[in-house]
């Protein structure tokens, strides 16, 4: 199969995947949102902050290097799997014994044996990192989609079954453990490889050299990401931090789906062509054209409708998470811009450039939360607002210099869509109350009819070249 084809395949796959969990785990939450508390969602965000550091120090960017390896033997995947896990069994020993004082910390005793169950994620999760970056470098993306929606069916229809028995954020910490359980035995059974009882220094100083850089980067985007999540959940109550969590975590069900797409797809093919410098460049120009074009409108929907959805989807309870799920729409579709660029460096093999970038912008989105997360939850929000457009520039500017690609050029490529995307939101934001006066799910589904068919229509005024070639990727 050319390469082409196993990338047109492997969207497909990908997009399967990602989409199809993507919407049965909102389906779950907006579930369990309805069942349980904002206090039940702002203990458990506490709780996965610490397991998501851990992961990355599992991974410690060996994934990256695997799939950037063509020539990968049983051993160096074997090593480095057999590593993987150890760290994880270590990192897990720690955070099992140093529970009670989290739990003392955040004045929340239930955390203490919460914490316990809920940190068994990243044992269950190291036991994947080779099997999910195995399965990429081979373009196998089938498995993926599998696992993902299988996991998400299974955990998600006992942690409601549990919400609704009345175990309150028991139900949410074992949506989580079941989850990564339920995938890591899919992906087991579905992969073909096994690690073999092998270990080699050489091959896990090898990856090493390369994922050092993408470690302390990930950390650093890890820690100062939730950095605001875990001063919230001191300063301020939990269901405060309910409420700013999941105006975060609806924004990143669509920013995750969309990275995973793109980024799990473009990497290991681009990776092939990392040579020619012209049809990189094409490639990438391609990838940013497309991905704006199909991340703008949903993104538009989550900021004009945010109302909307938190009233008519998750309750009136969720109401004060509106200006939150707002903000981090912005925040989310220059995510999805940046990590695109991210990839440049990653492609070309300058992880330790890509560390300088991710420095900078968590020394600004450090001096931001300090200053102002004092003064207001809202206050800080608006400041890593301003840091994430600011070090999306700085993304563009110095991931596009690498392949040759301006930021002017980046600018034009966007232009139409962009200008579509707000002349449709703006539309649907003004019309949407004229048609109908609730705020609930009728008055959402109004307003995505609007601004889809406003948005489309621009772009077949405009004559966007890349609405043309979504429809020739839909054709195949």
């Amino acid at each position: 199969m050319g390469l082409k084809n196993q990338a047109v395949k492997g969207v497909a796959w990908t997009s399967i995947g990602t989409i199809g969990s993507g919407l049965l785990n909102l389906l779950v939450t907006i579930i369990l949102a309805r069942l349980l508390t904002p206090h039940d969602f702002g203990i458990i965000e506490l709780l996965v902050i610490f397991s998501s550091l851990s992961d990355i120090i599992v991974d410690s960017g060996f994934s990256q290097a695997v799939i950037k390896d063509n020539n990968a033997t049983d051993t160096d995947l074997s090593s480095v799997f057999w590593l993987n896990l150890s760290i994880a069994i270590v990192l897990y020993l720690i955070l099992f014994f140093a529970s009670p004082f989290i739990a003392r910390f955040y004045d929340a005793p239930i955390m203490e044996n919460l914490s316990k169950v809920v940190f068994l994620t990243i044992i269950f999760n190291s036991l994947s990192v080779i099997q999910n970056a195995n399965l990429s470098r081979k373009l196998a993306f089938r498995p993926f989609a599998l696992a993902s929606i299988i996991s998400i069916v299974i955990s998600g229809s006992i942690a409601i079954f549990l919400a609704m028995q009345g175990y309150g954020v028991w139900a949410l910490a074992f949506n989580l453990v079941g989850f990564s359980f339920f995938r890591m035995s899919v992906l087991w059974l579905l992969s073909g490889w096994h690690p073999k009882f092998k270990f080699s220094h050489v091959s896990v100083k090898r990856y090493f050299s390369f994922g050092v850089n993408l470690l302390i980067q990930g950390l650093l985007d890890k820690l100062v990401t939730n950095l605001e999540s875990l001063i919230i959940g001191k300063i301020y109550t939990k269901q405060q931090l309910g409420y700013f969590s999941q105006g975060r975590k609806l924004d990143s069900y669509v920013t995750q789906a969309t990275n995973n797409i793109v980024l799990k797809v473009s990497y290991p093919v681009l990776s092939k062509i990392k040579n020619n410098e012209t049809h990189l460049k094409e490639g990438y120009r391609t990838i940013v054209g497309v991905t704006m074009c199909c991340i703008s409108p949903i993104m538009a929907i989550m900021f004009f409708g945010a109302e909307y959805i938190m009233n008519g989807v998750f309750g009136v309870q969720w109401l004060p998470a509106t200006p939150y799920l707002r903000l981090w729409s912005i925040c989310g579709w220059c995510l999805v811009v940046y990590s695109i660029f991210i990839n440049i460096f990653l492609v070309k093999g300058k992880s330790k450039q890509l560390l300088h970038c991710s420095i900078a912008k968590q020394v600004m989105r450090i001096l931001v939360i300090i200053c102002l997360v004092r003064i207001s939850i809202m206050h800080m929000m608006l400041g890593i607002v301003a840091v994430t457009l600011l070090t999306g520039l700085m993304y563009i500017f110095f991931g596009g210099k690498l392949i040759d690609y301006s930021l002017g050029e980046f600018f034009k490529d966007i232009s139409i869509t962009f200008i579509s995307v707000v002349i449709a939101g703006l539309s649907a934001f003004i019309i949407t109350p004229m048609i109908i006066a609730s705020n609930g799910i009728c008055a959402l589904i109004v307003l995505v009819m609007i601004l889809s068919l406003v948005y489309l229509l621009l772009l077949l005024l405009f004559k966007s070249p890349y609405l043309q070639t979504i429809f020739s990727i839909i054709k195949k």
